[in-house]
Protein backbone atom coordinates (compact mmCIF):
# COMPACT_ATOMS: atom_id res chain seq x y z
CA UNK A 1 0.00 0.00 0.00
CA UNK A 2 1.23 3.52 -0.76
CA UNK A 3 -0.03 4.98 2.48
CA UNK A 4 -0.48 3.71 5.98
CA UNK A 5 -3.76 2.81 7.64
CA UNK A 6 -5.26 5.83 9.26
CA UNK A 7 -6.78 4.58 12.47
CA UNK A 8 -3.57 4.11 14.52
CA UNK A 9 -3.82 7.43 16.34
CA UNK A 10 -6.67 9.85 16.83
CA UNK A 11 -6.43 13.44 17.95
CA UNK A 12 -8.68 16.44 18.17
CA UNK A 13 -9.46 19.17 15.72
CA UNK A 14 -11.68 22.14 16.26
CA UNK A 15 -13.71 23.87 13.65
CA UNK A 16 -15.81 26.96 13.97
CA UNK A 17 -19.56 26.86 14.21
CA UNK A 18 -21.33 30.19 14.16
CA UNK A 19 -24.15 30.58 16.68
CA UNK A 20 -26.73 33.31 17.02
CA UNK A 21 -26.06 36.40 19.05
CA UNK A 22 -28.40 39.33 19.62
CA UNK A 23 -25.76 41.67 18.21
CA UNK A 24 -25.42 42.43 14.50
CA UNK A 25 -22.90 39.63 14.00
CA UNK A 26 -22.30 36.08 15.17
CA UNK A 27 -19.67 34.88 17.53
CA UNK A 28 -17.69 31.66 17.20
CA UNK A 29 -18.10 28.55 19.31
CA UNK A 30 -15.85 25.55 19.08
CA UNK A 31 -17.12 22.14 18.13
CA UNK A 32 -14.79 19.24 18.91
CA UNK A 33 -14.61 16.28 16.55
CA UNK A 34 -12.44 13.34 17.53
CA UNK A 35 -11.71 11.73 14.17
CA UNK A 36 -10.77 14.39 11.65
CA UNK A 37 -7.22 15.55 12.32
CA UNK A 38 -5.50 12.24 11.59
CA UNK A 39 -7.40 12.01 8.30
CA UNK A 40 -6.53 15.51 7.17
CA UNK A 41 -2.99 15.72 8.56
CA UNK A 42 -1.73 12.41 7.17
CA UNK A 43 1.77 13.46 6.06
CA UNK A 44 2.41 10.28 4.12
CA UNK A 45 -0.79 10.68 2.13
CA UNK A 46 -0.14 14.41 1.61
CA UNK A 47 3.30 13.64 0.18
CA UNK A 48 1.85 11.06 -2.16
CA UNK A 49 -0.88 13.49 -3.27
CA UNK A 50 1.67 16.23 -3.99
CA UNK A 51 3.80 13.78 -5.97
CA UNK A 52 0.85 12.55 -8.04
CA UNK A 53 -0.32 16.09 -8.80
CA UNK A 54 3.22 17.52 -9.14
CA UNK A 55 2.60 20.22 -6.53
CA UNK A 56 5.76 22.16 -5.67
CA UNK A 57 6.38 24.50 -2.73
CA UNK A 58 7.97 26.90 -5.22
CA UNK A 59 4.80 27.03 -7.31
CA UNK A 60 4.71 26.76 -11.11
CA UNK A 61 5.36 28.86 -14.20
CA UNK A 62 2.20 28.04 -16.15
CA UNK A 63 1.36 28.05 -19.84
CA UNK A 64 -2.42 28.13 -20.40
CA UNK A 65 -4.12 26.34 -23.27
CA UNK A 66 -7.57 27.84 -23.69
CA UNK A 67 -9.73 25.64 -25.93
CA UNK A 68 -12.15 27.46 -28.19
CA UNK A 69 -15.05 25.22 -29.13
CA UNK A 70 -16.11 25.26 -32.76
CA UNK A 71 -19.64 24.39 -31.68
CA UNK A 72 -20.48 25.93 -28.32
CA UNK A 73 -22.46 23.97 -25.78
CA UNK A 74 -25.94 25.12 -24.87
CA UNK A 75 -25.77 27.98 -22.39
CA UNK A 76 -22.28 29.02 -23.51
CA UNK A 77 -23.22 30.89 -26.68
CA UNK A 78 -22.83 34.31 -25.08
CA UNK A 79 -19.23 33.80 -23.98
CA UNK A 80 -15.99 34.09 -25.92
CA UNK A 81 -12.68 32.25 -25.73
CA UNK A 82 -11.01 35.48 -24.59
CA UNK A 83 -13.40 35.80 -21.63
CA UNK A 84 -12.78 32.17 -20.74
CA UNK A 85 -9.04 32.77 -20.94
CA UNK A 86 -9.33 35.71 -18.53
CA UNK A 87 -11.00 33.43 -15.98
CA UNK A 88 -8.35 30.76 -16.55
CA UNK A 89 -5.61 33.31 -15.84
CA UNK A 90 -7.43 34.41 -12.67
CA UNK A 91 -7.61 30.79 -11.49
CA UNK A 92 -3.85 30.31 -11.81
CA UNK A 93 -3.08 33.66 -10.19
CA UNK A 94 -5.23 32.69 -7.21
CA UNK A 95 -2.68 30.01 -6.34
CA UNK A 96 0.21 31.23 -4.20
CA UNK A 97 3.54 31.35 -6.10
CA UNK A 98 1.92 30.18 -9.36
CA UNK A 99 2.10 32.60 -12.26
CA UNK A 100 1.11 32.67 -15.91
CA UNK A 101 4.07 32.95 -18.29
CA UNK A 102 2.25 32.29 -21.55
CA UNK A 103 -1.10 31.40 -23.05
CA UNK A 104 -2.84 30.63 -26.30
CA UNK A 105 -6.35 30.08 -27.64
CA UNK A 106 -6.69 26.99 -29.82
CA UNK A 107 -9.87 25.87 -31.57
CA UNK A 108 -11.14 22.36 -30.91
CA UNK A 109 -12.76 21.06 -34.09
CA UNK A 110 -13.81 17.77 -32.49
CA UNK A 111 -15.14 16.82 -29.07
CA UNK A 112 -11.56 16.86 -27.79
CA UNK A 113 -11.44 13.12 -27.24
CA UNK A 114 -8.21 12.40 -29.12
CA UNK A 115 -4.99 11.53 -27.29
CA UNK A 116 -3.25 14.88 -27.73
CA UNK A 117 -6.47 16.93 -27.79
CA UNK A 118 -5.25 18.73 -30.93
CA UNK A 119 -3.71 17.79 -34.23
CA UNK A 120 0.03 17.47 -34.86
CA UNK A 121 0.51 21.07 -36.03
CA UNK A 122 -1.08 22.68 -32.97
CA UNK A 123 0.66 20.31 -30.58
CA UNK A 124 4.06 21.22 -32.05
CA UNK A 125 3.24 24.93 -31.88
CA UNK A 126 2.15 24.66 -28.24
CA UNK A 127 5.23 22.59 -27.37
CA UNK A 128 7.51 25.28 -28.79
CA UNK A 129 5.72 28.03 -26.86
CA UNK A 130 5.83 26.03 -23.61
CA UNK A 131 9.58 25.65 -23.96
CA UNK A 132 10.18 29.24 -25.08
CA UNK A 133 8.48 30.70 -21.98
CA UNK A 134 10.20 28.13 -19.77
CA UNK A 135 6.93 26.91 -18.34
CA UNK A 136 7.07 24.27 -15.61
CA UNK A 137 3.41 23.27 -16.05
CA UNK A 138 0.57 23.46 -18.58
CA UNK A 139 -3.05 24.22 -17.69
CA UNK A 140 -5.62 22.97 -20.22
CA UNK A 141 -8.73 24.90 -19.25
CA UNK A 142 -11.41 22.26 -19.69
CA UNK A 143 -13.30 20.51 -16.93
CA UNK A 144 -11.46 17.20 -17.07
CA UNK A 145 -8.81 15.62 -19.27
CA UNK A 146 -8.77 11.89 -19.83
CA UNK A 147 -5.93 9.88 -18.32
CA UNK A 148 -4.67 9.14 -21.85
CA UNK A 149 -4.63 12.87 -22.63
CA UNK A 150 -2.78 13.73 -19.41
CA UNK A 151 -0.13 11.12 -20.14
CA UNK A 152 0.10 12.04 -23.83
CA UNK A 153 0.35 15.81 -23.32
CA UNK A 154 2.77 15.47 -20.39
CA UNK A 155 4.98 13.32 -22.62
CA UNK A 156 4.87 15.90 -25.43
CA UNK A 157 5.40 19.01 -23.27
CA UNK A 158 7.69 17.29 -20.73
CA UNK A 159 5.97 19.17 -17.87
CA UNK A 160 2.95 18.35 -15.64
CA UNK A 161 -0.47 18.96 -17.20
CA UNK A 162 -3.51 20.19 -15.25
CA UNK A 163 -7.22 20.53 -16.01
CA UNK A 164 -9.81 22.73 -14.24
CA UNK A 165 -10.70 20.02 -11.74
CA UNK A 166 -7.12 19.76 -10.48
CA UNK A 167 -6.56 23.53 -10.41
CA UNK A 168 -9.81 24.38 -8.60
CA UNK A 169 -9.20 21.56 -6.14
CA UNK A 170 -5.74 22.98 -5.39
CA UNK A 171 -7.30 26.41 -4.75
CA UNK A 172 -9.80 24.75 -2.41
CA UNK A 173 -6.96 23.04 -0.53
CA UNK A 174 -5.13 26.35 -0.12
CA UNK A 175 -8.20 28.27 1.06
CA UNK A 176 -9.77 25.70 3.39
CA UNK A 177 -9.48 26.95 6.96
CA UNK A 178 -11.83 24.96 9.19
CA UNK A 179 -11.78 21.24 9.83
CA UNK A 180 -15.12 20.96 8.03
CA UNK A 181 -13.82 22.60 4.85
CA UNK A 182 -10.59 20.61 4.89
CA UNK A 183 -12.55 17.39 5.37
CA UNK A 184 -14.73 18.05 2.35
CA UNK A 185 -11.78 19.08 0.19
CA UNK A 186 -10.02 15.85 1.16
CA UNK A 187 -13.08 13.91 0.03
CA UNK A 188 -13.22 15.83 -3.27
CA UNK A 189 -9.57 14.96 -3.87
CA UNK A 190 -10.11 11.18 -3.80
CA UNK A 191 -11.78 10.83 -7.24
CA UNK A 192 -9.00 12.90 -8.83
CA UNK A 193 -6.19 10.86 -7.27
CA UNK A 194 -7.91 7.59 -8.06
CA UNK A 195 -8.37 8.78 -11.63
CA UNK A 196 -4.70 9.78 -11.94
CA UNK A 197 -3.55 6.37 -10.63
CA UNK A 198 -6.18 4.46 -12.58
CA UNK A 199 -6.81 2.30 -9.50
CA UNK A 200 -10.37 2.03 -8.19
CA UNK A 201 -9.37 0.30 -4.93
CA UNK A 202 -6.29 2.26 -3.90
CA UNK A 203 -8.05 4.94 -1.86
CA UNK A 204 -11.07 2.90 -0.77
CA UNK A 205 -10.31 2.91 2.97
CA UNK A 206 -9.54 6.63 3.07
CA UNK A 207 -12.69 7.49 1.14
CA UNK A 208 -14.86 5.39 3.46
CA UNK A 209 -13.39 7.08 6.53
CA UNK A 210 -13.80 10.54 5.02
CA UNK A 211 -17.40 9.84 4.07
CA UNK A 212 -18.08 8.63 7.61
CA UNK A 213 -16.77 11.93 8.99
CA UNK A 214 -18.74 13.95 6.44
CA UNK A 215 -21.85 12.05 7.58
CA UNK A 216 -21.09 13.14 11.15
CA UNK A 217 -20.68 16.70 9.90
CA UNK A 218 -24.09 16.44 8.28
CA UNK A 219 -25.61 15.21 11.55
CA UNK A 220 -24.05 18.13 13.39
CA UNK A 221 -25.39 20.48 10.75
CA UNK A 222 -28.85 19.06 11.38
CA UNK A 223 -28.46 19.72 15.10
CA UNK A 224 -27.55 23.32 14.33
CA UNK A 225 -30.56 23.56 12.05
CA UNK A 226 -32.76 22.18 14.83
CA UNK A 227 -31.37 24.83 17.17
CA UNK A 228 -32.05 27.58 14.64
CA UNK A 229 -35.60 26.32 14.32
CA UNK A 230 -36.01 26.30 18.10
CA UNK A 231 -35.01 29.96 18.36
CA UNK A 232 -37.19 30.59 15.32
CA UNK A 233 -34.94 32.86 13.25
CA UNK A 234 -35.55 33.09 9.48
CA UNK A 235 -32.54 32.26 7.28
CA UNK A 236 -31.41 33.66 3.93
CA UNK A 237 -28.78 31.83 1.87
CA UNK A 238 -26.56 34.04 -0.28
CA UNK A 239 -25.28 32.18 -3.34
CA UNK A 240 -23.48 33.16 -6.52
CA UNK A 241 -20.57 32.72 -8.87
CA UNK A 242 -17.19 32.98 -7.23
CA UNK A 243 -16.14 36.58 -6.54
CA UNK A 244 -19.57 37.99 -7.40
CA UNK A 245 -19.77 39.85 -4.08
CA UNK A 246 -21.66 37.52 -1.71
CA UNK A 247 -19.65 38.44 1.38
CA UNK A 248 -19.79 42.14 0.43
CA UNK A 249 -23.58 41.95 0.28
CA UNK A 250 -23.80 40.28 3.69
CA UNK A 251 -21.51 42.96 5.13
CA UNK A 252 -23.74 45.68 3.64
CA UNK A 253 -26.91 44.06 5.00
CA UNK A 254 -25.59 43.31 8.49
CA UNK A 255 -23.35 46.40 8.89
CA UNK A 256 -20.72 44.03 10.23
CA UNK A 257 -17.48 46.00 10.03
CA UNK A 258 -15.39 42.94 10.89
CA UNK A 259 -16.25 41.24 7.60
CA UNK A 260 -13.42 41.71 5.12
CA UNK A 261 -14.46 40.61 1.60
CA UNK A 262 -11.56 39.59 -0.64
CA UNK A 263 -11.24 40.25 -4.36
CA UNK A 264 -10.28 36.63 -4.89
CA UNK A 265 -11.73 33.49 -6.42
CA UNK A 266 -13.13 31.06 -3.83
CA UNK A 267 -12.30 33.32 -0.89
CA UNK A 268 -15.13 31.66 1.06
CA UNK A 269 -15.15 27.88 1.45
CA UNK A 270 -16.71 27.56 4.89
CA UNK A 271 -20.44 28.13 5.08
CA UNK A 272 -20.67 30.83 7.75
CA UNK A 273 -23.73 32.49 9.21
CA UNK A 274 -24.17 36.13 10.22
CA UNK A 275 -27.02 37.83 12.05
CA UNK A 276 -28.81 40.90 10.82
CA UNK A 277 -31.92 42.87 11.69
CA UNK A 278 -34.54 43.96 9.15
CA UNK A 279 -36.29 47.37 9.34
CA UNK A 280 -39.31 45.72 11.01
CA UNK A 281 -36.94 44.52 13.81
CA UNK A 282 -37.08 40.90 12.65
CA UNK A 283 -33.83 39.03 13.29
CA UNK A 284 -32.47 37.17 10.27
CA UNK A 285 -29.51 34.87 9.61
CA UNK A 286 -27.53 35.33 6.40
CA UNK A 287 -25.68 32.21 5.23
CA UNK A 288 -22.52 32.81 3.18
CA UNK A 289 -21.78 29.89 0.84
CA UNK A 290 -18.98 28.57 -1.35
CA UNK A 291 -18.92 30.18 -4.79
CA UNK A 292 -19.71 28.28 -7.98
CA UNK A 293 -17.72 28.20 -11.21
CA UNK A 294 -18.27 26.89 -14.73
CA UNK A 295 -16.75 23.75 -16.21
CA UNK A 296 -15.79 21.68 -13.20
CA UNK A 297 -16.99 18.12 -12.55
CA UNK A 298 -20.04 17.83 -10.34
CA UNK A 299 -18.07 15.56 -7.98
CA UNK A 300 -16.18 18.62 -6.76
CA UNK A 301 -19.34 20.47 -5.77
CA UNK A 302 -20.94 17.23 -4.56
CA UNK A 303 -18.28 16.93 -1.86
CA UNK A 304 -19.61 20.19 -0.38
CA UNK A 305 -23.23 19.03 -0.29
CA UNK A 306 -23.18 18.78 3.52
CA UNK A 307 -22.60 22.52 3.80
CA UNK A 308 -24.50 23.57 0.67
CA UNK A 309 -27.59 21.97 2.20
CA UNK A 310 -27.80 25.17 4.25
CA UNK A 311 -28.81 26.87 1.01
CA UNK A 312 -31.47 24.24 0.40
CA UNK A 313 -32.86 24.63 3.92
CA UNK A 314 -32.94 28.44 3.98
CA UNK A 315 -36.27 30.24 3.86
CA UNK A 316 -35.07 32.38 0.95
CA UNK A 317 -32.14 32.46 -1.47
CA UNK A 318 -30.43 35.61 -2.74
CA UNK A 319 -28.45 35.04 -5.95
CA UNK A 320 -25.66 37.60 -6.34
CA UNK A 321 -24.56 38.15 -9.94
CA UNK A 322 -21.75 40.51 -10.98
CA UNK A 323 -23.39 42.58 -13.72
CA UNK A 324 -20.12 44.37 -14.46
CA UNK A 325 -18.50 41.11 -15.55
CA UNK A 326 -18.55 40.68 -19.35
CA UNK A 327 -19.37 36.98 -18.99
CA UNK A 328 -22.08 37.39 -16.35
CA UNK A 329 -24.75 35.62 -18.42
CA UNK A 330 -22.80 32.36 -18.32
CA UNK A 331 -22.06 32.94 -14.63
CA UNK A 332 -25.75 33.39 -13.92
CA UNK A 333 -26.68 30.21 -15.76
CA UNK A 334 -23.89 28.24 -14.06
CA UNK A 335 -25.26 29.09 -10.62
CA UNK A 336 -28.85 28.24 -11.53
CA UNK A 337 -27.80 24.94 -13.10
CA UNK A 338 -25.73 24.05 -10.04
CA UNK A 339 -28.66 24.80 -7.74
CA UNK A 340 -30.84 22.52 -9.84
CA UNK A 341 -28.24 19.76 -9.54
CA UNK A 342 -28.45 20.19 -5.76
CA UNK A 343 -32.14 19.25 -6.02
CA UNK A 344 -33.42 22.53 -4.62
CA UNK A 345 -37.24 22.54 -4.99
CA UNK A 346 -38.55 24.41 -8.00
CA UNK A 347 -40.77 26.58 -5.78
CA UNK A 348 -37.68 27.84 -3.95
CA UNK A 349 -35.84 28.41 -7.23
CA UNK A 350 -38.75 30.48 -8.50
CA UNK A 351 -38.68 32.65 -5.36
CA UNK A 352 -34.95 33.44 -5.63
CA UNK A 353 -34.16 37.14 -5.35
CA UNK A 354 -31.58 37.95 -8.02
CA UNK A 355 -29.37 40.95 -7.34
CA UNK A 356 -27.11 42.27 -10.07
CA UNK A 357 -24.21 43.60 -8.04
CA UNK A 358 -21.41 46.08 -8.91
CA UNK A 359 -23.85 48.27 -10.81
CA UNK A 360 -21.55 51.22 -10.04
CA UNK A 361 -18.85 49.71 -12.27
CA UNK A 362 -20.98 49.91 -15.40
CA UNK A 363 -20.03 52.74 -17.70
CA UNK A 364 -23.37 54.53 -17.49
CA UNK A 365 -24.09 58.22 -17.84
CA UNK A 366 -25.97 59.54 -14.83
CA UNK A 367 -28.31 62.49 -14.69
CA UNK A 368 -31.27 63.65 -12.64
CA UNK A 369 -33.55 62.47 -15.43
CA UNK A 370 -32.04 58.98 -15.34
CA UNK A 371 -32.37 58.88 -11.55
CA UNK A 372 -36.07 59.64 -11.89
CA UNK A 373 -36.52 56.86 -14.43
CA UNK A 374 -34.55 54.10 -12.74
CA UNK A 375 -36.84 51.26 -13.83
CA UNK A 376 -36.69 52.38 -17.45
CA UNK A 377 -32.89 52.66 -17.30
CA UNK A 378 -32.57 49.18 -15.77
CA UNK A 379 -34.71 47.67 -18.53
CA UNK A 380 -32.46 49.37 -21.09
CA UNK A 381 -29.31 47.88 -19.52
CA UNK A 382 -30.92 44.49 -19.15
CA UNK A 383 -31.80 44.55 -22.85
CA UNK A 384 -28.39 45.86 -23.94
CA UNK A 385 -26.59 43.07 -22.15
CA UNK A 386 -28.82 40.60 -24.01
CA UNK A 387 -30.07 37.88 -21.71
CA UNK A 388 -33.29 36.95 -23.52
CA UNK A 389 -33.49 33.46 -22.04
CA UNK A 390 -33.18 34.51 -18.39
CA UNK A 391 -36.72 34.75 -17.11
CA UNK A 392 -36.64 36.75 -13.90
CA UNK A 393 -39.72 38.51 -12.62
CA UNK A 394 -39.16 42.23 -12.14
CA UNK A 395 -39.92 42.06 -8.42
CA UNK A 396 -37.22 39.39 -8.05
CA UNK A 397 -34.57 41.34 -9.98
CA UNK A 398 -32.62 44.23 -8.53
CA UNK A 399 -29.61 46.31 -9.55
CA UNK A 400 -27.42 47.06 -6.55
CA UNK A 401 -23.99 48.25 -5.49
CA UNK A 402 -22.54 47.08 -2.21
CA UNK A 403 -19.96 49.84 -2.58
CA UNK A 404 -22.37 52.77 -2.97
CA UNK A 405 -25.39 51.10 -1.26
CA UNK A 406 -27.51 51.70 -4.36
CA UNK A 407 -30.59 49.47 -4.35
CA UNK A 408 -29.99 48.05 -0.86
CA UNK A 409 -33.05 49.74 0.65
CA UNK A 410 -35.20 48.28 -2.10
CA UNK A 411 -33.61 44.87 -1.57
CA UNK A 412 -34.24 45.03 2.17
CA UNK A 413 -37.87 45.95 1.57
CA UNK A 414 -38.43 43.02 -0.83
CA UNK A 415 -36.49 40.67 1.43
CA UNK A 416 -38.59 41.66 4.43
CA UNK A 417 -41.89 41.10 2.62
CA UNK A 418 -40.85 37.75 1.17
CA UNK A 419 -39.32 36.53 4.43
CA UNK A 420 -42.50 37.29 6.36
CA UNK A 421 -44.34 34.96 3.97
CA UNK A 422 -41.64 32.30 3.65
CA UNK A 423 -41.19 32.03 7.44
CA UNK A 424 -44.95 32.05 8.16
CA UNK A 425 -44.92 35.29 10.15
CA UNK A 426 -48.10 36.90 11.43
CA UNK A 427 -48.45 40.63 12.16
CA UNK A 428 -50.74 41.56 15.05
CA UNK A 429 -51.45 44.90 16.72
CA UNK A 430 -52.54 44.98 20.37
CA UNK A 431 -53.89 47.90 22.40
CA UNK A 432 -52.75 47.11 25.92
CA UNK A 433 -52.08 48.80 29.22
CA UNK A 434 -48.50 50.01 29.57
CA UNK A 435 -46.65 47.88 32.12
CA UNK A 436 -49.55 45.45 32.39
CA UNK A 437 -49.46 41.63 32.16
CA UNK A 438 -49.72 41.41 28.37
CA UNK A 439 -47.23 44.21 27.94
CA UNK A 440 -44.70 42.33 30.08
CA UNK A 441 -45.24 39.06 28.20
CA UNK A 442 -45.06 40.54 24.71
CA UNK A 443 -42.15 42.91 25.33
CA UNK A 444 -39.98 40.92 27.71
CA UNK A 445 -40.55 37.21 26.99
CA UNK A 446 -39.14 37.02 23.43
CA UNK A 447 -42.36 35.41 22.26
CA UNK A 448 -42.53 37.80 19.31
CA UNK A 449 -40.69 40.63 17.60
CA UNK A 450 -41.90 44.13 18.43
CA UNK A 451 -41.86 46.14 15.21
CA UNK A 452 -43.01 49.34 16.89
CA UNK A 453 -44.96 50.73 19.82
CA UNK A 454 -47.09 53.85 19.72
CA UNK A 455 -48.81 55.57 22.63
CA UNK A 456 -52.60 55.62 22.25
CA UNK A 457 -53.66 59.12 21.21
CA UNK A 458 -56.86 58.94 23.28
CA UNK A 459 -55.48 57.42 26.47
CA UNK A 460 -51.72 57.57 27.18
CA UNK A 461 -52.01 54.72 29.67
CA UNK A 462 -52.44 52.40 26.71
CA UNK A 463 -49.95 51.55 24.00
CA UNK A 464 -50.28 50.02 20.54
CA UNK A 465 -47.82 47.16 20.04
CA UNK A 466 -47.18 45.90 16.52
CA UNK A 467 -45.98 42.32 16.99
CA UNK A 468 -44.48 39.82 14.56
CA UNK A 469 -45.22 36.20 15.50
CA UNK A 470 -44.29 32.92 13.94
CA UNK A 471 -47.44 30.84 13.56
CA UNK A 472 -46.16 28.43 16.20
CA UNK A 473 -45.41 31.20 18.70
CA UNK A 474 -48.76 32.85 18.01
CA UNK A 475 -50.60 29.59 18.67
CA UNK A 476 -48.75 29.14 21.98
CA UNK A 477 -49.47 32.72 23.00
CA UNK A 478 -53.17 32.33 22.21
CA UNK A 479 -53.31 29.05 24.16
CA UNK A 480 -51.65 30.51 27.27
CA UNK A 481 -53.27 33.95 27.14
CA UNK A 482 -56.69 33.49 25.58
CA UNK A 483 -57.85 36.75 27.12
CA UNK A 484 -55.41 38.70 24.97
CA UNK A 485 -57.71 38.36 21.95
CA UNK A 486 -59.98 41.15 23.16
CA UNK A 487 -57.01 43.54 23.06
CA UNK A 488 -56.08 42.63 19.52
CA UNK A 489 -57.11 45.35 17.09
CA UNK A 490 -55.66 43.88 13.88
CA UNK A 491 -54.32 40.59 12.55
CA UNK A 492 -52.52 40.32 9.22
CA UNK A 493 -52.05 36.58 8.69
Amino acid sequence: MLFRKIFNHFSLIKFSIRTFSHTSRLYTKEFIDRHIQSLINDNEFASMSSALLHIRSAGHRVYIIQPSMKFKARGRQSTTAQLQLSESIALIETLNKWRVVGHGIYTLKTSGSQRYLYGKGNVEKITNEVHECQATAVFVSIDRLSLIQIDGLSEKFRVPVYDRYSIVLQIFKNHAQSGAAKLQVALAEIPLLRYRKNDSELFKDREQNLRAEVAKLEQHRKLLKKRRLSIDIPTVAVVGYTNAGKTSLIKALTKDASLQPKNQLFATLDVTTYAGVLPNALNVLYVDTVGFIADIPTTLIEAFRATLNDAIDAHLIIHVCDISHPDYVVQYKTVIQTLRELDIPSSKLESIITVFNKYDLLNQQTSDEQDNNEDEEEEKIFSQKSIPDINIKNNNRLYISCKTNQGLNQLTDILQKKLMIASDRITCVYRILQGGQYYQVLVNDDICTIENMIVDEHDPQFIHLKCLFSKTAYAKFQAHYSGASKYQISNDS
